[in-house]
């Protein structure tokens, strides 16, 4: 192996590692160093590009994309949605969020391969959101007139085309909005809108999926979508290879493929290289606070974080798009006809989504470790340590709650559901941030990690990827079958009045007996 590869296997390794310091951290607490992370770092995104592929792949089976391409542009553009979460954030993270360039460049590397280290580790991260691409131009050049052994080498030179030019896109993209004077003034909110209304396009573009899958049983009665204008020449290319308009279209991609790895090279990399803050802050009138105003003050400065706010959105509005939004598919009439005898009912869904919605990635389970060495230091002054906790309690539980009473007053709303049952449902919502926030802030303090370098070390601290998704499924399980019961005796029932009153005088004692639990082994423990 020559100096150079053996730069940018190091270099790659390193990137890769960075790039996903969740899962390196998980992998360290197993006991795993160096090389064993990265081969397991590799086994994993192997085995996800492998399950995408074939999830997707038989998704797609049943469509001849060869005569549609109405539908062929159309899942390109939701793969292509589907990777630009994903690769905004690692281009972020790598190039501009790192700011380790200048560490590199005095080490005996080449800035060539600190860059296309940097470049591959981005691609590894995307590529198993991408290969469903190649799957369908697979299936497309399958389904076509021309022979399959000259598509298929063609289909995947095509594929390594686009996804050579997607990388480019992404990086020249965050590059140039990282520079624009609005992104400066406002870093925090775009960085964390430009992950987050990817992410919920992905997953509303799914779902539509998902439903277009059912109307095409029957082939004969299917009908095209329309087509992408701008994605319409990579169905060309598969299906008419030798035509003038596949031609001019396949030099077009060429072109810009050539284009943006120039400017990539000339423009983008000088400036990331020679970054330097020029952004100065102006001199702010000294204002006087109270402490308690001045400490809730520091607590909105802590979730200024991007990854933090899309970590907390996404915990809050993917629950509902996934699960909500399929449920009622079938329409919403039938939620206005509800009376108010339904009141323990929609109590309960409000606790069910408070939960939900709650979790790992929620504001409660890092509120106390977000403090890093300020803890310690807060801790050695002479004010209640405990009440600053518990000031994080109240903050992390308000953050939670308004965000969980805006979505349900809007969604109550918008199904014309009666005040009654809205207000049952915020009143759940209340109780489920009770017991939730109690819950995570106390799992934050028992895995409590003040040296993280990436927020993102601060997620799955103490659960492995399946408990997490065992207690999800199994939380949603529960609560489907508790739903279906209590809606099933609520509507046999003569008088449904005593049963809401049990209903709620029961789960109100539980969650007293728990916020008291929780007293017991959590706050009587802690100190000053």
């Amino acid at each position: 192996m020559t100096l150079f590869k053996r730069q940018l296997l190091s270099l790659f390794k390193v990137n890769l590692i960075y790039a996903n310091p969740q899962v390196t951290a998980q992998l360290r607490k197993k006991g795993k160093q160096g090389d064993e992370i990265f081969k397991s770092i590799m086994i994993q995104q192997v085995m996800l590009s492998c399950i995408f592929t074939f999830v997707y792949g038989m998704n797609m089976f049943m469509i001849n994309f060869s005569q549609f391409p109405g539908y062929f542009t159309y899942y390109l553009g939701i793969f292509s949605i589907l990777g630009f979460s994903q690769g905004v954030f690692v281009v972020y993270n790598v190039y501009f969020d790192s700011k380790d360039i200048e560490d590199y460049l005095p080490l005996p590397f080449s800035e060539r391969s600190v860059f296309l280290a940097k470049f591959l580790s981005v691609g590894f991260f995307i590529i198993p959101f991408m290969l469903p691409i190649l799957a369908l131009f697979i299936l497309t050049a399958f389904r076509s007139s021309i022979s399959i052994f000259l598509m298929l080498p063609f289909s995947l030179l095509l594929f390594v085309l686009f996804f050579i030019l997607y990388l480019e896109l992404v990086t020249y993209f965050v590059s140039l909005l990282i520079q624009t004077k609005v992104f400066q003034k406002f870093k925090t909110t775009l960085t964390t809108l430009l992950m987050f209304i990817p992410t919920v396009g992905m997953l509303v573009g799914i779902l539509y999926m998902n439903q277009k899958q059912s109307t095409i049983s029957d082939m004969s009665q299917l009908k095209d979508q329309q087509v992408i204008s701008i994605l319409k020449p990579f169905h060309q290319l598969i299906v008419a290879p030798f035509s003038l308009d596949a031609l001019i279209g396949f030099l077009i991609i060429v072109a810009l493929v050539a284009l943006f790895g120039m400017l990539i090279k000339e423009k983008t990399l000088p400036k990331i290289r020679n970054q330097v803050t020029t952004n100065t802050q102006k001199k702010k009138k000294t204002v006087y606070k109270s402490l308690r105003k001045q400490l809730i003050s520091y607590h909105f400065s802590l979730i200024k974080n991007p990854t933090l706010q899309l970590q907390i959105l996404s915990g809050l509005f993917i629950f509902p798009i996934v699960i909500i939004f399929p449920f009622f598919a079938n329409g919403t009439e039938f939620l206005a006809e509800l009376g108010t005898h339904y009141f323990a009912l929609f109590f309960v869904m409000g606790i069910i989504f408070a939960i939900m919605t709650l979790g790992i990635n929620s504001l409660a389970s890092v509120i106390i470790s977000l403090d890093q060495d300020n803890l310690m230091f807060i801790k050695s002054l002479p004010i209640s340590f405990k009440n600053y906790i518990k000031l994080k309690y109240y903050f992390a539980f308000a953050v939670q709650f308004v965000s969980l009473f805006l979505i349900m007053l809007v969604g109550g709303l918008v199904l014309k559901l009666s005040i009654i049952l809205i207000i049952a449902l915020i009143f759940g919502a209340f109780m489920g941030c009770l017991v939730g926030t109690s819950h995570f802030i106390r799992d934050d303090w028992r895995h409590l990690s003040l040296n993280w370098t990436n927020i993102n070390q601060l997620f799955n601290r103490g659960s492995g990827t399946f408990k997490i998704m065992g207690t999800m499924f199994g939380t949603m399980i529960i609560g489907g079958i508790s739903i279906f019961l209590l809606y099933t005796v609520t509507s046999t029932v003569d008088d449904p009045r005593f049963l809401n009153v049990v209903i709620l005088g029961a789960i109100s004692l539980l969650v007293v007996l728990y916020q008291l639990r929780i007293k017991k082994i959590f706050w009587d423990k802690i100190e000053g």
